[in-house]
């Protein structure tokens, strides 16, 4: 399933069908689960290619995490795609993961390291562990092996870092890195978030010279306030366009506005540099993203459209505005 499959509005922009697809978290609460189920509905309806759920490190969502890879299969046309990490858990411990995924027919994974926690978990000194995104990879291969490719087609993403890498500042070592992660059998690679198109782009110029093929998807954020902007530069270890930051903060118009136009100005500019599609990172709501894709007119189902149109109509109220 592709998502969307028309041109971004505009007239410098490709002309080849242009997909998207989102990132969910787990939800911490019960009323946080009712929401987010309303959310995947709005999101789905928008046929993405896939939706992705994220995966706390040491596993500490793997069960919630589950739960909603399970609800997106079982209750939306919508593709799961689950992450997994390898901080602080053992080899038996990750394998077991891969094989619960497989038997809720998740074959969509994405691979990455992960964050290590404040407070690892001790682990028994003649532990195996899994040390990499390629040791990740190789895992799930062998579990696949193991089920007789069961479930069918099974795809594997990976990480891409254009700011630089979690290990390194350097793009020498992220463009290696994530050249390492084709050659382990990685199809395709979604980045970091970033602020500024040439980052990604030029990112994408070195990593072709250094003979990566893969798609690399570039990860798209509408921050919606001046404080969840903060969090982000300190996730991504850049600074915001001082414009932005300052907009954010002290500009006479809505933050959520300011952050959507941002990212339709952001999404189209990669976009025409040649991106083969978007992720948007939803941060849990379906508003600030569908508005983005809207925009560049990549949203077209009927259902989607009447929805969009008759929510963003109007200012949200307080019961649905969305929140950091």
């Amino acid at each position: 399933m592709t998502g969307g499959g028309h041109d971004p509005k505009g007239s410098d922009c490709p002309k080849s069908p242009i997909t998207f697809s989102f990132e969910v978290f787990p939800p911490r609460s019960l009323y946080a689960a009712l929401a987010l189920g309303h959310t995947i509905q709005e999101l789905a309806a928008a046929e993405p290619e896939f939706i992705s759920v994220t995966y706390g490190a040491s596993g500490s969502t793997r069960d919630s995490s589950l739960d909603l890879l399970r609800y997106i299969r079982e209750h939306t046309s919508a593709r799961p795609l689950g992450h997994l990490t390898c901080v602080d858990v053992t080899r038996e411990e990750l394998a077991a993961q891969i094989g619960s995924f497989f038997d809720t027919g998740i074959s969509d994974f994405l691979a990455i390291r992960g964050d290590t926690p404040k407070n690892p978990r001790p682990l028994a000194p003649d532990a195996v562990t899994v040390d990499s995104t390629v040791d990740i990879i190789s895992l799930i291969n062998e579990v696949h092996r193991e089920r007789r490719g069961v479930p069918a087609g099974l795809r594997i993403a990976v990480g891409a870092f254009p700011g630089g890498h979690p290990a390194s500042d350097s793009r020498r070592f992220s463009v290696d890195s994530l050249l390492e992660k084709q050659q382990a059998g990685a199809e395709f690679a979604i980045t970091q978030l970033f602020f500024e198109a040439d980052e990604y782009l030029s990112f994408v110029d070195d990593a072709r010279a250094a003979g990566v093929h893969i798609p690399i998807i570039p990860g798209i954020m509408p921050v919606i306030s001046a404080q969840q902007l903060s969090r982000v530069a300190q996730l991504v270890g850049r600074r915001p366009p001082a414009h932005l930051a300052h907009d954010m903060e002290y500009g006479d118009r809505d933050p959520r506005r300011i952050g959507i136009d941002a990212a339709v100005e952001l999404s189209r500019a990669v976009l025409v540099g040649g991106a083969p599609s978007l992720h948007l990172y939803t941060f849990n709501k379906s508003r600030s993203v569908l508005a983005v894709l809207a925009e560049l007119g990549l949203l077209y189902t009927p259902a989607s459209a009447g929805r969009l149109a008759s929510g963003l109509s109007t200012s949200p109220s307080p019961s649905v505005k969305e929140t950091t």
